[in-house]
């Protein structure tokens, strides 16, 4: 690992610019005048006032800009926003179904659909999947996919670290991110970057760029495009766990000569390929008002492992009751019976071929069992255009409208509908998920003269959103049932059944807001805010919230901030309206087990029925600080929500199967089990938030010290009727209480580099959902750097690592408790951790800026 050493040594160099004692100096500009260091960024997120810098807000907003992103040496955006905004995080979620495809987003440990996404201050639409199979604080949630929305056509991120639904509408309980596009016409930028884990696998190559040009007087257009592909990785071991009798795991069976794949089921990041993406941001001039467009198109193909088959065990497939399933294919006559012989390769053959001819079973297919792959591909677009400019009176206004789009059509391959036969095909489209919004906005501030040392800002409007949440149907094969279904062979695609016309449709509803804020400057040392909205969903009624924010500024250089706000999250229509089916064959009949929509008459018999919105309170209280150079804040935070959307599971008796059916309820018939989402329990996270930013200059040339961290606690206060005491720990658990990242920037002439530290304290996961195996991973560190240098007054050539000391989350203790071998199920590591389980990674980037 010659990388590693040279990164370890040109770190420990670089950061030689940080130590102690050294002089504190104002950056100047060639011309001499001041340069705005990051600290004064200017964000326009959290007022409609007149913008401001992120230490002059009354509430907590990090701002990130675009070379800031960059330099975290990931390719995924997702990445590269928690590696360095604590109170955000995002686990991997390998084999956790849609949710493989589209990764949910974390704000104050909350769930991903808690954190409402602007683009250019507009809102973005949400993502199509709803992870119902996800573990941890994302279970049920349906977020917004920001896949789309690359560091290369970013000019910065805004994290508003604070509940906004008052100014900005539904889904803001946790927070606001604002991805800012690119406004810089003269930009001309090419980057490329390779990417490979020390192990050599993840292998990962992207190729950027963007340009913008001028357009009339004062106008401009900015396009970044991105190409990627990224290779799966591979973390675990081969699956060894040892069962009962002669029923043996994946390890044994290629022991004993099975043709069974090493390792059976692959944990770790999927293989994405035709990762392509494309941002335009544009604005020119008419008249004295500016008109404005910008969108986005993106695709990607993701494919990742499922869950191992095992010949010896897999019942609908391979076995029934331990025994070896059998398909007649005549109806004459009777097929042997027992369980596989797994003592030898041989000795299975031998068994299944000894069968008559009419006997069909799958072992013939997959003598060594199957592990399907499961993935889809992710098409999403949007564009937004809009006016926006000053009247006479002084009045501005900005009027938009825009249309967004998230399809995810869902694949499976090397799989079988079981009770097609030998006939079955191998691969299935399973239908899609998609999601759209059309929304329009009408927004107008008003600035109000009401003495010399006092300013009044007036902001008022409304908005208009349309959505449809559609379910298409899969191919026939991926849901029939075929003709050895009442033999006991499974029905659908084994591993993910495809949408039947039964479950497939579309889903509309529309909600109009209107809000008014109002923002003064009392004094020079007082600002006061407040808002409130009203929202009407044509689904379930009304909701109006209200928020009020103030910073007071004890001396020039320290002030206090608080705020206090309710605020609500409607629920999606994916959580109102999924439907999802799977089918087994028990008792001599076709059985069903279905995720229903909460207003379905199966659902109002338990008690389902409409959906209402989550409602939260938000206080927050804060001190930011700038002592000469150093700037630092710190804000404590308390977020209740009432009535959090939960999954509830039921189970229908023979005695609730007739009364359904006496209600005309017929498709009762062949359902032994349901889950709908419904409102049930509540919870309140708080926390503390601290930023702390140094910029030092000496001799050695620059170095901008960052220290961020973020400490939280979450507890149920009402568990209702979903939350089980496994499901509960999970909520209060599954994200680290304590977040904290350390960096130094430094730049010498032609040189930069970085090192930052990562710390994520204590986690909790239920493995598989399963509160029974429960993992505690202690506390983890990291270390990434990054070093570069700049030629020719246009290329920079950076090389770094991701996780320098090749840093894994302890390895779970279960399988040897249990008595397992070979990890469960072959994983070894906690699979939801933020931290991740892949290990290093070291990266090469070629910058060009011409």
């Amino acid at each position: 690992m010659n990388i590693k050493k040279m990164l370890l040594i040109s770190t420990a160099v670089f950061a030689a610019g940080c130590v102690p004692g050294l002089a504190l100096a104002q950056d100047k500009a060639p011309d001499g005048t001041d340069v705005v260091e990051s600290d004064q960024t200017i964000t326009v997120l959290g007022s409609r006032s007149k913008p401001r810098s992120a230490t002059d807000s009354a509430v907590p907003v990090d701002v990130l800009r675009a070379e800031d992103i960059q330099a975290q040496g990931n390719t995924d955006i997702i990445d590269a926003l928690t590696s360095v905004v604590p109170s955000l995080s995002a686990s991997r979620e390998p084999i956790s179904d849609a949710a493989t495809l589209v990764r949910p987003v974390n704000l104050r440990a909350l769930p991903s659909d808690s954190t409402l996404v602007l683009v250019n201050g507009k809102r973005r639409h949400r993502g199509a999947v709803v992870g119902e199979f996800v573990t941890g604080v994302n279970r049920g949630a349906q977020g917004v996919d920001i896949n789309p929305l690359f560091g290369a056509g970013l000019k910065q991120v805004e994290v508003l670290r604070d509940g906004a639904a008052a100014q900005y509408g539904s889904d803001a309980i946790a927070g606001v991110i604002n991805y800012q596009l690119l406004t810089d016409p003269t930009i001309r930028k090419i980057d490329l970057q390779y990417t490979q884990s020390y192990i050599g696998d993840g292998k990962t190559l992207e190729a950027s760029a963007a340009f913008g040009a001028k357009v009339g007087d004062g106008g401009f257009v900015t396009i970044a495009l991105q190409a990627r592909k990224q290779g799966a990785t591979s973390r675990g071991v081969q699956d060894g766990q040892t069962l009962t009798g002669a029923l043996e795991g994946a390890a044994a069976l290629g022991a004993a000569g099975f043709p069974v794949a090493n390792p059976v089921v692959v944990w770790g990041q999927p293989k994405v390929k035709n990762d392509y993406k494309a941002l335009i941001n544009a604005a020119i001039p008419i008249g004295e008002a500016e008109g404005y467009f910008f969108g986005a198109l993106a695709t990607r193909d993701v494919d990742g492992s499922f869950f191992y088959r095992n010949p010896a065990r897999r019942s609908g497939v391979f076995v029934n009751g331990g025994n070896v399933l059998f398909g007649n294919t005549t109806g004459v006559g009777t097929c042997p019976t027992g369980p596989l012989p797994t003592a030898s390769y041989a000795a299975a053959q031998a068994f299944i071929n000894a069968a008559p001819a009419n006997c069909f079973a799958f072992f013939k297919k997959f003598p060594g069992g199957f592990t399907p792959r499961f993935g889809g591909k992710v098409v999403d677009t949007s564009g937004t255009f809009g006016i926006r400019g000053t009247l006479g009176n002084g009045m501005k206004y900005d009027l938009s409208a825009g249309a967004g789009k998230n399809d995810v059509a869902y694949r499976i391959s090397n799989t079988v509908n079981a009770s097609l036969g030998a006939a079955s095909p191998t691969e299935f489209n399973l239908g899609s998920q998609i999601q759209q919004e059309i929304v329009a906005n009408a927004d107008f501030s008003y600035p109000v003269v009401v003495g010399p040392d006092a300013e009044l800002n007036i902001a008022f409007g409304g908005q208009y959103l349309d959505e449809k949440f559609t379910i298409t149907q899969g191919e026939p094969d991926s849901y029939r049932a075929g003709p050895f279904a009442s033999q006991g062979f499974s029905v659908g695609a084994n591993g993910f059944q495809g949408f039947s016309d039964r479950v497939a449709g579309k889903f509309k509803r529309n909600s109009f807001g209107l809000y008014v804020e109002a923002e003064a400057n009392v004094t020079d040392k007082f600002v006061f805010s407040t808002a409130a909205r009203f929202e009407k969903y044509s689904d379930f009624g009304t909701t109006l919230v209200g928020k009020a924010a103030l910073l007071y500024h004890l001396t020039d250089g320290i002030a206090i901030r608080g705020s206090a706000s309710t605020g609500f999250r409607a629920p999606t229509l994916g959580q109102s309206n999924l439907q999802r089916a799977s089918t087994s064959f028990a008792g001599g009949q076709l059985i069903e087990s279905l995720v229903i929509a909460s207003t379905s008459p199966i659902a109002k018999f338990f008690g389902g029925g409409q959906l209402d919105a989550e409602n939260a309170r938000n206080l927050s209280l804060g001190v930011t600080a700038k002592l000469g150079r150093l700037t630092l804040t710190a804000d404590y935070f308390n977020i209740q929500v009432k009535d959090r959307v939960s999954l509830i599971q039921k189970a229908i008796s023979p005695a609730q199967r007739t009364q359904l059916l006496n209600l005309g309820i017929t498709e009762a018939a062949t359902v032994s089990e349901v889950q709908f989402f419904v409102n049930d329990f509540d919870t309140t996270t708080q926390g503390i938030d601290f930023v702390a930013n140094l910029p030092v200059t000496s001799s050695l040339g620059k170095t901008q010290l960052t220290l961020a961290y973020n400490l939280n606690d979450t507890k149920v206060t009402n568990s209702g009727a979903t939350i089980t005491a496994g499901r509960k720990r999970e909520i209060e658990d599954a994200l680290p209480r304590d977040r904290l990242t350390f960096s130094a920037a430094h730049e010498a002439g032609m040189f930069n580099g970085l090192i930052r530290v990562n710390y994520y304290g204590k986690a909790y996961e239920s493995l598989f959902n399963d509160a029974d195996s429960p993992v505690v991973t202690p506390a983890v560190i990291s270390v990434d750097a990054e070093v570069g240098v700049k030629f020719a007054n246009m290329f920079r050539v950076s090389a770094g690592a991701k996780n320098l000391f090749d840093k894994y989350p302890q390895q779970w203790k279960i399988g040897n408790d249990t008595g397992r071998s070979g990890g469960y199920l072959g994983a070894i590591y906690p699979l939801n951790h933020p931290a991740g389980f892949n290990g290093g990674s070291y990266y090469v980037r070629l910058s060009a800026d011409f």
